[in-house]
């Protein structure tokens, strides 16, 4: 047998080619991951930081610059960091992210030395809140890689790519929810009619009242805050509702506000056909009034009904918190015929918005009214839903009644009725008028209608509640109804038909489509409001001409209630979903929109200005659902956004 033998000069030679490189020979690098994370985040941020450019260049041109140099800046450090890393370019980035974590948040405490306004402390909102989290979570990362060093590492591109996939995914979302919101913030100053060449064009500041030898009537509401149920609430006078304002049909009205609230504030007279001049909405009529400032509005009320009135300077948050009030305009001849009246205000409840209060109570209000009694009863729902818009629907029991006026305008031939759903959008008001029974009380029960929530609002709709209840006159009260099985009271079949005057051939029709959509608004994301596609201030005008009759198309694209309210003017309801009306010509301010519903108005162009027409749901106005009537030829001053502090909704 032969034995094959391997000489040492072979071994020797298969030892040398087998063995592994020392340390030192070989390639350390940073941990891929970690410089992907890195890179990813400081890009994400970059592009946060250069959608803010035109927002700040309009604010502060020097602020603009400094955005677009430090977006700039920053792209560059994440190339560095991914193709090119080494620990001098890595510590030069994280220094210089924290330098930018110091002035963001020295900007949002004392202020910073130079800007608009130099030491006042900047609002945070969601583009600068996600950009700083991606900054704060670069600096994690690149302290780790700074710490650990470079190290011998094994390539596995495939391995690698799939650790860093979630850095990927949740910088793309931050960078798109931040970049959105960024490109679409709250414009610095938007004017819904520019002054323009045109020495024919009127300002609104020229359209008051001209002076007349009418009885005067004034009144002075200080906006102050007051604590009301364990809650600091804004109030006029120190009440929630604000005192109730009441006058006689032709007199002048001169009221006085006077802000001692720490915020801007203005009044808007709902429903009332008031000089464009004195109709209180910050941004298009005049500048909110600042703290310690007043402002004296100066009309005739013209319209003998049920009105109210309340601030349009953020409205969202100022009507809830209880800047409203009831305005009651007497015919010109003396009061009603009735022997009682009493207003019935319905708003958010003082420590808790989500239950409904009424004249500033919860529960049961007592109200005084005897046997035989005529009685009229002015409802006003001032009552902010939330994002379902759900309709307020008060039930008389105990008594036949009629409806006599709708927003303030007499109905003509009203019948009697029993219990019935009166369905009220928030800015609507309802007059009721009944004889009080030989015994017992009778009760008016305040219930609602939620609407129907998308798959987009989820879990947004109106929360339960327990229905408020008013109750006039003493004695055992009237059985029980089941509110939700009781008809909806219907306007259109209501009355004895007349004519209207807003029925004539129109000289324009202009749609108004409601709709909703996940996206960005006022540098949030929202689900949108908008009207033809478009959300406030971008929503395309209505012009129009003085003297013209103008019809609208409302069309309701949501499964939302939407009272539609146009400033200024008096609608003529012509059609609700092809059903046209057989009674009482329905006239009215806000028009209440069902979910999926259409109505057609019409209004006569009569009242020069720049005139608001918006949901009042308050929520919905706030995410996008306002626009503008505007006359041909009438201008403003004033500008809407965050340079001049005017925030009508």
């Amino acid at each position: 047998m032969t034995t094959s033998r391997v000489s040492a000069a072979t071994v020797a030679g298969m030892s040398t080619d087998l063995r592994i490189p020392p340390i030192a020979a070989r390639e350390l690098r940073y941990s891929p991951v970690g410089l992907a994370g890195a890179a990813l985040l400081t890009a994400g941020a970059a592009f946060i930081h250069l959608a803010v450019v035109p927002e700040h260049l309009d604010e502060y041109p020097l602020f603009g610059v400094f955005f677009l140099v430090v977006g700039l800046v920053q792209l560059a450090a994440a190339l560095a960091v991914a193709l090119t890393p080494n620990r001098p370019r890595l510590l030069a980035v994280a220094a210089g992210t924290l330098a930018l974590v110091a002035v963001w948040v020295g900007s949002r405490t004392v202020g910073l030395p130079v800007g608009p306004e130099p030491w006042e402390p900047e609002p945070v909102g969601v583009p600068d809140v996600l950009c700083e989290a991606l900054q704060l979570m670069s600096l994690a990362v690149l302290g780790g890689l700074i710490a650990r060093g470079p190290r011998v590492r094994v390539g596995h591109p495939a391995r690698t790519a799939l650790a860093a996939a979630p850095i990927a995914l949740l910088v793309a979302a931050a960078t798109f929810a931040g970049a959105g919101a960024g490109l679409s913030g709250m414009p610095e100053a938007f004017s819904a009619a520019p002054a323009s060449a045109d020495p024919a064009g009127t300002p609104v500041t020229a359209l008051v009242a001209p002076p007349s030898a009418a009885p005067v009537k004034a009144f002075t509401l200080t906006a102050r805050t007051e604590v009301i149920g364990g809650q600091l609430a804004y109030t006029y006078n120190g009440t929630v509702p604000g005192p109730e304002l009441r006058v006689a049909q032709g007199d002048r009205v001169r009221v006085t506000l006077v802000n001692e609230l720490p915020v801007a504030t203005t009044l808007h007279w709902h429903g009332v056909r008031v000089p464009n001049a004195e109709d209180g909405v910050a941004g298009l009529t005049q500048d909110a009034v600042a703290p310690g400032q007043s402002f004296v509005y100066d009309f005739v009320a013209a319209d003998a009904g049920t009105f109210w009135y309340h601030s349009h300077q953020d409205t969202g948050n100022q009507i809830p918190a209880g800047l409203f009030g009831a305005l009651v305009v007497e015919p010109s001849g003396g009061r009603v015929a009735e022997d009682v009246e009493h207003t019935v205000l319905l708003h958010n409840g003082p420590a808790d918005t989500h239950a409904v209060g009424v004249n500033g109570t919860t529960g049961d209000l007592a109200l005084p009214a005897r046997p035989g009694q005529r009685v009229r009863l002015r409802i006003i729902d001032a009552v902010s839903p939330e994002m379902d818009g759900a309709a307020e629907a008060p039930v008389l029991v105990g008594a036949p009644y009629q409806v006599v006026a709708l927003d303030g305008h007499d109905i003509t031939g009203p019948e009697l009725l029993g219990p019935q759903r009166l369905a009220l959008g928030m800015g609507q008001r309802v007059d009721l008028v009944f004889t009080m029974p030989a015994s017992g009380a009778v009760r008016l029960v305040d219930s609602r209608i939620p609407g129907t929530p998308s798959a987009l609002q989820g879990f947004f709709g109106s929360p339960r509640r327990a229905d408020e209840t008013v109750t006039l006159g003493s004695g055992a009260p009237p059985a029980a109804v089941d509110l939700v099985h009781l008809p909806v009271f219907d306007p259109l079949r209501y009355g004895v038909a007349g004519p209207d005057p807003d029925t004539g051939p129109a000289a324009m029709t202009a749609p108004v489509v409601l709709g909703e959509r996940p996206g960005f608004h006022d540098g949030a994301i929202q689900l949108v409001h908008s009207i033809n596609t478009f959300a406030s201030p971008d929503v395309p005008p209505i012009t129009v001409h003085f003297g013209q009759l103008v019809r609208l198309h409302l069309v309701n694209n949501t499964g939302e209630f939407h009272p539609m309210h146009l400033h200024g003017h008096v609608m003529s309801v012509l059609d609700v979903d092809g059903r046209t009306p057989l009674g009482s010509p329905p006239r009215l301010d806000t028009v209440l929109l069902w979910p999926r519903q259409s109505i057609d108005v019409a209004f006569l162009a009569d009242n020069p200005g720049i005139w608001m027409l918006h949901c009042h749901v308050l929520v919905h106005a706030s995410m996008g659902m306002s626009m503008t009537v505007n006359y041909v030829g009438i201008t403003t001053p004033f500008t809407m956004g965050s340079r001049s502090g005017n925030v009508a909704e």
